[in-house]
């Protein structure tokens, strides 16, 4: 075997040439360790083995990493790679659903996206909190209602169990929102309505009440490939134990060490309890890393060697020693911390090192407020990944919107975002045109009469409508049509037109990768397009900014760690609670291990929450980064040190 074969070490040959009796197989690999390279392998050997591509699924965590997984396979195996099933759980579900929708008993598969499901709900919530009693402040907003509701969907839980443990509501908006949550789901029933958490749920939920269906869609696959595994949630846990229960052969690679989405509802047990959960498994460890120098290793090593959870990761370094000890930057404000990183990215550009070689991190998008601001003032170009992405832009929801009326003219939501769109169409006049639309047979040619009667024979609603219903049938015409239609009043209605017409140019390219519309909707909703790839298509050479959750998979030469202060590593909020505690080390190790030459950690004296830190009643490691080893790192003090800022500032008591 060539290509991946030949590039494997010992260590991953042996997880991809695995062929004993053990049908629950766990690779665990650590950053940079070759996770996709090891998943590529394996299906490959399975192929070259003799095992039918399409009897192998592959499941993701992005549709870009299923891209990518397929395209590096069709280098390996062909044709064959064609026919193997590769993507995300959502985007599986979707696809057997959309199959054979009777069986999971659902009468519609129009996915809604995050900011249609906050509008049904703000609908719902709207009419139902008129019945509260008592007080109405306090009672969650349509977004943190349907935040609750998907976690305790994700993780399995009951609602009314998962509010009153985890909440501070009172028992009467308990009540009320578990009432609301029924209807919300009711409502998306009546209409056809999918949110991405249905996907899931009604998959997992048919399979375990049929047990005919079960075995039927476990029995299309011999070999279920999953990547990611430290990021699943119980309810994609499920659906592994559903193949698994059909002695299907599972091959999961995972880093527990990286777990860092506590939040959505994964879980680290999944891949730290794998044997006892699964029985008959084996478990393959990866610990050579491609990515990084050894003393960036030792540094993210010792991290993890602090912790009280065993993670077994020892990683090792293939590229050796790079002499360049990881860097801690200590400043008294922010200010001279952003004035710092600056000078630096000017420095390593004299240095003739492309912007785009350098990442800076943050734990959140509010910490690179200060750095933004002073890459903007000394015209730095930069880019940050962790913001809106695409199909948050209202110019390219008003895109999205047609093109789901052009699929399904029964979609409410987006008929109340189009018609709203042109002039003198306000939220009751549109609601007025939708009542007609939902009385009449909703032909296409009904619709064309209705918008006709309302807007005047030759206007371009109708126009627009019409052209998209006509050209649905290709993708790259369907865009190009209603991004045709829609520029002349989407320039009119919004600002940095020249900005966000680059949008437009680029659903246009995207659309040139499908051969379906439908598909096209399903994953621009499924997965919007991220600044990642955004900044991709544009390839211009700059600075990343980027939140340390929307880093995992990524490296960079030079990466700097931003605001690395005391309430940050960990989260202030976290401390007291020793799992959360743990997730706040593993976003700080994958900030580290995303460095492939160069790692520095940036922090000032200035904290804006260290009081509570310092006061907080609660046990556990306050701050991650204290007691580290001289011999890790190379630290420098820029101005006074925090002792005697302190003691500066503390001199104003006494004189």
């Amino acid at each position: 075997m060539s290509g991946y074969f030949m590039e494997l070490n010992d260590q991953q040959r042996t997880a991809v040439t695995y062929s004993g009796d053990r049908t629950n197989i766990l690779v665990t690999a650590g950053a940079g360790c070759g996770k996709t390279r090891t998943i590529i392998a394996r299906a490959a050997h399975l192929v070259k083995q003799g095992t039918d591509a399409s009897r192998i699924l592959i499941m993701t965590f992005t549709n870009r990493a299923a891209r990518e997984i397929k395209q590096r396979l069709k280098s390996e195996v062909g044709d064959a790679a064609e026919s193997m099933q590769t993507g995300t759980f959502h985007a599986f579900c979707l696809k057997v659903m959309s199959r054979i929708p009777k069986s999971f008993e659902i009468n519609g598969l129009n996915i809604i996206d995050a900011d249609d499901q906050s509008s049904l709900m703000g609908l719902i919530r709207k009419a139902s909190v008129k019945k509260l009693q008592g007080p109405k402040r306090g009672f969650p907003s349509a977004d943190q209602l349907l935040s609750y509701y998907s976690y305790s969907r994700n993780t399995l839980r009951d609602p009314h169990l998962y509010l009153e443990s985890e909440t501070d509501l009172e028992k009467d908006h308990i009540s009320l929102c578990i009432e609301i949550f029924g209807l919300y789901q009711r409502a998306k029933e009546d209409r056809g309505y999918l949110d991405y958490d249905d996907l899931l749920q009604r998959f997992t939920e048919m399979l375990e009440k049929k047990g005919p269906l079960r075995k039927a869609v476990c029995s299309l696959f011999d070999e279920v490939l999953v990547d990611e595994m430290q990021d699943t949630n119980p309810i994609q846990f499920s659906i592994l134990k559903h193949f698994s229960g059909e002695h299907v052969r599972l091959f999961c690679v995972g880093d527990p060490a990286q777990s860092i989405y506590r939040f959505r509802g994964a879980q680290f047990k999944h891949v730290h309890e794998f044997d006892s959960i699964f029985g008959n498994s084996i478990i393959f460890p990866l610990s050579v890393n491609y990515r990084s120098y050894q003393e960036i290793l030792d540094f993210s090593n010792w991290l993890l060697h602090r912790s009280p959870y065993d993670y077994r990761d020892n990683l090792e370094a293939f590229r050796g020693t790079g002499n360049t000890l990881p860097r801690v930057e200590n400043f008294e404000h922010q200010s001279d911390e952003a004035s710092w990183i600056a000078d630096h990215i000017v420095s390593c550009t004299e240095s003739k090192i492309p912007m785009a070689d350098i990442m800076i991190l943050y734990r959140s998008a509010y910490e690179a407020r200060s750095l933004e601001a002073e890459l903007i003032r000394r015209g730095i170009p930069y880019r940050f990944i962790g913001g809106l992405v695409l199909t948050k832009s209202a110019h390219v929801r008003d895109i999205m919107a047609l093109l789901r009326l052009a699929r399904n003219p029964k979609d409410d939501l987006a008929w109340m975002r189009f018609l709203q769109l042109w002039p003198r169409v306000g939220e009751r006049t549109a609601e007025r045109i939708l009542d007609t639309i939902n009385t009449s047979d909703q032909s296409s040619d009904d619709v064309v009469r209705i918008l006709q009667e309302s807007f005047g024979l030759d206007n371009p609603v109708t126009s627009a409508f019409r052209d998209a219903v006509q050209s649905f049938g290709k993708p790259v015409a369907c865009v190009k049509s209603i991004t045709t239609n829609l520029r002349p009043i989407l320039s009119q209605r919004y600002d940095h037109w020249q900005q966000r017409a680059k949008d437009l140019e680029l659903l246009e390219k995207v659309a040139q990768n499908y051969r379906s519309t439908s598909q096209f909707i399903d994953d621009f909703t499924l997965e919007p397009m991220n600044d990642t790839q955004i900044s991709n298509e544009h390839n211009d050479d700059a600075v990343t900014l980027i939140t340390v959750h929307s880093a995992k998979g990524t490296e960079a030469p030079i990466c700097i760690v931003a605001a690395a202060t005391q309430s940050n590593y960990p989260h202030f909020r976290s401390l007291g609670d020793l799992e959360a505690e743990e997730e706040e080390r593993r976003v700080l190790y994958v900030a580290c291990t995303r460095a492939k030459n160069e790692l520095i950690l940036t922090r000032s004296s200035f904290n804006r929450n260290a009081f509570w830190v310092e006061h907080s009643p609660a046990q556990g490691e306050p701050y991650f980064l204290q007691d580290i080893p001289k011999g890790l790192i190379m630290e420098t003090q820029h101005g006074w040190s925090p002792s005697t800022s302190a003691g500066v500032e503390g001199l104003q008591d006494i004189f």
